[in-house]
């Protein structure tokens, strides 16, 4: 490369076409460093999808099912009994979530393969909950409704 380099300087001392040429030369190799590079990343990553990562349907059909729940309020009291949860997935391809016997409903959508996200209803007041999927096939996480100060509510999502 370092003779292209050498060669294009020299054209661009001799004539004004020269420094197009530079120009050019420059631009080739700098495209070529970075297309280099992102077909290495691009080939890495696709490499460690196919290696370890389970594809996002895989792990949404794993996710459907009914759940043990417990958790805290958001007062940070404890349940006083577990709670049943039922995963469901969607024509749509979104899981549908269920609680109470179908009283409470929400939609989730699943985060790079390790996260899920819901929205639901709860006594009329907007729920966002935040969950991990753990490598021991639990979910973790918290639950935030609008009207609520603080963080304190959680729970922790068992298959049963």
């Amino acid at each position: 490369m370092n003779g292209v380099l050498e060669r294009a300087a020299m054209l661009a001392r001799s004539s004004k076409l020269g420094v197009l040429a530079v120009a050019l030369a420059l631009g080739a190799m700098g495209g070529w460093a970075f297309s280099t590079t992102f077909v290495k990343n691009a080939t890495a990553f696709e490499r460690a999808y196919d290696e370890g990562r389970a594809s996002p349907e895989r792990i949404k059909v794993a996710l459907v099912g009914s759940y043990s729940v417990t958790g805290t309020d958001p007062h940070g009291e404890r349940y006083e009994s577990p709670r049943v949860l039922g995963i469901s997935l969607a024509p749509s391809g979104a899981l549908e979530l269920e609680w109470d016997d179908g009283k409470v409903v929400g939609v989730g959508q699943l985060i790079d393969n390790n996260v899920l996200a819901i929205a639901w209803l709860n006594k009329g007041r907007t729920v966002v909950s935040v969950m991990t999927i753990n490598p021991d096939a639990t979910l973790s996480g918290n639950w935030f409704r609008r009207t609520d100060r603080g963080a304190k509510a959680t729970e922790t999502w068992k298959k049963i």
